[in-house]
């Protein structure tokens, strides 16, 4: 009985070594530089938080003189650092949330635009965006500021129709005409009705079948959040890999342990 308890003991020993080894692969992997919420004075933001967007335009009553930004990463490795002033002036108050990942390297920055006064005269937000004849891509929301659009032909411009949440709301459509053959970006800017906050979405208008580089950044911001989520996604998988490894382990030494007990037990009986 007692040498099967010295092997018990020796066999956890190694199982219990190995284990870093399996963790290794996804400590030095960790480059996520996403947040997993953001909250002021303890709230949710709105509009809602996703970690794929970041940029917000926020509204704060007249009441708030001072507020507390929480960033809450993604990765509990990571760092956030909030930069800007949040002693509140009346208007517009700018603010770069910057989070590093445990790499050290893989940096991304959030944006809000926090504007203080009476919160639905600071509405700057579009509640339909469309363009006559071609879809949006992505499909419009409430999230998203840039858009691609793909034309067929040869067009001058194109026919936008963009509605305010807010119907005293200003909205300009930019740069809606001479059209190259290829690349055309519009910019569709709402000013609110307290004449101080704005938002600015992006069309970015491309001939179909074209390949083209993309000034505006949308196809390489949307690279980026495609390379982020796949890295999630990767990391995700090798935390369940992980724990899946040390569940079957675990299940592997009672296992073994109660082999030996019992192996134990009937040569004691002899």
């Amino acid at each position: 009985m007692k040498k099967s308890i010295f092997v018990f003991i020796i066999m956890v020993v190694m199982i219990i070594s190995l284990l870093p080894i399996t963790k290794v692969e996804a400590v030095m992997k960790n480059n996520n530089p996403l947040l997993r919420d953001i909250k002021i004075d303890g709230q949710d933001i709105e509009p809602q938080f996703d970690q794929f967007i970041t940029d917000y335009v926020i509204a704060i009553g007249n009441d708030k003189d001072k507020i507390e930004i929480e960033a809450i990463t993604d990765d509990p490795n990571a760092t956030a650092e909030v930069i800007g002033d949040t002693n509140l002036k009346t208007g517009v108050n700018d603010f770069e949330i910057k989070v590093t990942a445990e790499d050290g390297t893989t940096t991304n920055s959030y944006y809000l635009h926090i504007t203080k006064g009476d919160p639905e005269k600071a509405n700057a937000n579009l509640k339909n965006l469309e363009v006559k004849g071609i879809p949006l891509n992505p499909t419009f929301n409430d999230k998203d500021i840039n858009y691609l659009v793909e034309y067929e032909g040869y067009i001058e411009s194109l026919d936008i129709t963009a509605i305010p949440e807010n119907e005293n709301a200003k909205v300009e459509i930019l740069d809606n005409n001479n059209f190259s053959s290829t690349l055309h970006i519009v910019t569709i800017k709402v000013t609110a009705e307290d004449g101080i906050t704005t938002k600015e979405y992006k069309l970015t208008a491309k001939k179909a079948g074209e390949s083209v580089e993309d000034p505006s950044g949308l196809e390489e911001y949307e690279a980026d959040l495609e390379q982020a989520k796949q890295e999630k996604q990767k990391e995700t998988y090798q935390q369940y890999i992980l724990w899946g490894v040390i569940a079957f382990v675990i299940l592997l030494v009672i296992i073994v342990f109660m082999i030996m007990v019992k192996r134990g037990k009937k040569k004691e009986q002899k």
